[in-house]
């Protein structure tokens, strides 16, 4: 444990001043003196496996998961490339090819600039996979095809042309704004002519069919018996259209991209995997908790994929760039918008905050009741609705731990309760009923109690030492500014973003399942156990550092450099040429 401490010490850096900027300094002269761990696991096609930790029922659950968050996070800083050479090396080995020409430059500006997670791009690479066995061609025509598909749908062309800056047709001021420092003379001097893309909408675009996308990954793993041809009927394999399956039911458009033994598409089949420590529900594996396919219940649970307010998707294999996706999806995704726009005007104001000392010892969320379309019918069903009606009911029946002494030493048991037990360490609120059928808007403002106009300020949160943040029409756009604060994060999410390889569960923030059956036992472990009200003043100060280092607008701009670098080769004719050697 020794090490342990030393290594979190330093990269958390949670005893040295707030704000200060040797912190940043430190982390990053310390990282090239740790030693490269070999044999890491390939991450990029599967979940990480997890450090072994074994289950010792004196302890509680969620110390287990605290510990075996700290433990992988530690072997992932230690095992970061420190050289070129070896980033080359940890790149091939991961992916099967070699990185993208001009792969140095973006090396020696993320070294530069302080860029601390070198290797860590396996979600990007997993969702870039299918396109390498699709033609180049077919792909920039199935490009053209989607933006001309999808008029006054969100999505807009964003055009590199010989290296000057890019063209952007039509999107929001604000946005072009955005995007115009990503696409400055040390990014566009590497990036070959390309198209892009850009959806804006909340929801993601793309959901390819399961046999199509198998295969097309067997072409791409194939692709030393040579590139891909193109279409024999150009027509049929560049064709796209959209689907409009909004303020419905999604399963039969979205279930298709499952493989026919889950049991989303085999009715048969009981879910095998777990992605729980225990039956209470901790998340001891964050990405398959996630998995639509794995988990088909997830879509009656979650308002974005049940019921949404607008989706349009295509079944075509094309590069749409989203800002987050639920795992049935096949977006590329991009650093949102949203959370750069918040990083630039400086949302987060410190001097508003308080210090955890200060803060009331709850569990707070206050918002509206977006996240899909709700009507009479659905509405109870939904994830902040569900919230909000179990934290509201004291006699809502919940399961929790009580620590019993036993022959061979105290143990952690399940007890029956009701929230009553815990509602002094909650307090949630919907604030608007937005997004529904005029019965339901009116049976939500009278069950919820809504008082319209009654919202709350951005800074009532920072009175909180625990923030809940949830998913609304799609990804939260408060989830970078509530990091950064000095309160701990509890997040509950079905989304995929383009941060998720940086930020550890259980060590930056607190996952709470869909189902919501380990949220009472969370809020009451981390506000009344002495153990819990400790991890979550550790969490809430590993967030506060770590975003400031791997979420800042530098990070953001190299992660969209790298992503550009891997699409322009896809889209080149002569891509299996467009690698780097050194």
């Amino acid at each position: 444990m020794p090490l342990i401490s030393v290594v979190s010490l330093t990269f958390g850096v949670t005893n040295l001043p707030p704000s200060s900027t040797r912190r940043r300094v430190l982390a990053i002269m310390i990282i090239p003196m740790l030693p490269i761990l070999t044999g890491y696991s390939e991450l990029w096609r599967i979940e990480p496996s997890q450090p072994h930790i074994g289950f010792d029922s004196s302890a509680h659950p969620i110390h287990h998961l605290a510990a075996q968050a700290e433990s992988r996070f530690n072997m992932m800083i230690k095992s970061q490339s420190q050289t070129l050479h070896a980033c080359c090396a940890e790149y091939e080995r991961r992916y099967g090819r070699k990185p993208p020409l001009h792969f140095d430059k973006w090396f020696r500006a993320a070294r530069k600039q302080g860029f601390l997670l070198t290797d860590e791009f396996d979600s990007m690479m997993a969702n870039l996979e299918p396109l390498w066995g699709v033609a180049p061609s077919d792909i920039r025509a199935r490009l053209e095809n989607v933006i001309a598909a999808s008029q006054g749908e969100g999505m807009y062309r964003f055009t590199v042309s010989q290296g000057t800056k890019p063209l952007f047709h039509n999107p929001p001021d604000w946005m072009g704004q955005i995007f115009s420092p990503w696409f400055d003379s040390e990014i566009l001097q590497t990036l070959p002519n390309l198209t892009l893309a850009m959806n804006t909408m909340d929801e993601p675009k793309v959901v390819v069919p399961h046999d199509m996308l198998s295969h097309v990954l067997g072409a791409a793993r194939n692709s030393h018996e040579g590139p891909p041809l193109p279409g024999k009927n150009s027509d049929l394999a560049q064709h796209v259209d959209f689907l409009n399956i909004g303020k419905q039911n999604t399963w039969d458009a979205l279930s298709l991209s499952c493989p026919p033994d889950t049991a989303a598409r085999d009715f048969s089949l009981e879910t095998s995997k777990s992605p729980f420590l225990t039956q209470m529900g901790f998340l001891s594996n964050v990405t398959l908790s996630k998995d639509v396919c794995e988990f088909p219940e997830l879509h009656n649970i979650h308002a974005g994929l049940r019921h949404p307010e607008s989706m349009t998707i295509t079944h075509a294999l094309v590069p749409v760039f989203s800002q987050a996706k639920a795992s049935c999806f096949n977006d590329l995704l991009y650093p949102s918008p949203f959370y750069a726009e918040k990083l630039r005007t400086g949302e987060y104001k410190e001097k508003k905050d308080l210090d955890w000392e200060d803060k009331e010892n709850i569990v707070y969320w206050t918002g509206s009741n977006t996240g899909g379309h709700s009507t009479t019918e659905n509405w109870r069903s939904l994830q902040r609705q569900r919230l909000a009606l179990i934290t509201t009911d004291e006699s809502h029946p919940i399961t929790l731990l009580t620590q019993t002494q036993q022959p061979q030493g105290p143990e952690w048991k399940s007890i029956n309760s009701t929230f009553a037990a815990i509602s002094n360490s909650t307090r949630v609120r919907i604030s608007a009923a937005i997004q529904c059928d005029d019965l339901a808007c009116d049976e939500q403002n009278d069950e919820l109690k809504i008082k319209t106009g009654n919202r709350d300020d951005i800074s009532d949160g920072y009175k909180a030492r625990y923030n809940l943040d949830i998913d609304g029409n799609g990804l939260s756009g408060r989830f970078y500014r509530l990091l950064m604060s000095k309160s701990a994060v509890l997040k509950q999410t079905l989304y995929q973003e383009w941060h998720d390889d940086w930020l550890i569960p259980w060590l930056h923030y607190i996952p709470i399942s869909m189902d919501l059956r380990d949220f009472p036992e969370t809020v009451r472990y981390l506000t009344q156990e002495p153990e819990g009200q400790a991890l979550g003043k550790k969490v809430a100060q590993r967030s506060y550092d770590w975003s400031r280092l791997v979420l800042r607008n530098e990070d953001m701009r190299l992660f969209w450099w790298r992503l550009m670098l891997e699409y322009g080769r896809l889209l080149n004719d002569d891509r299996d040429q467009m690698w780097y050697r050194n």
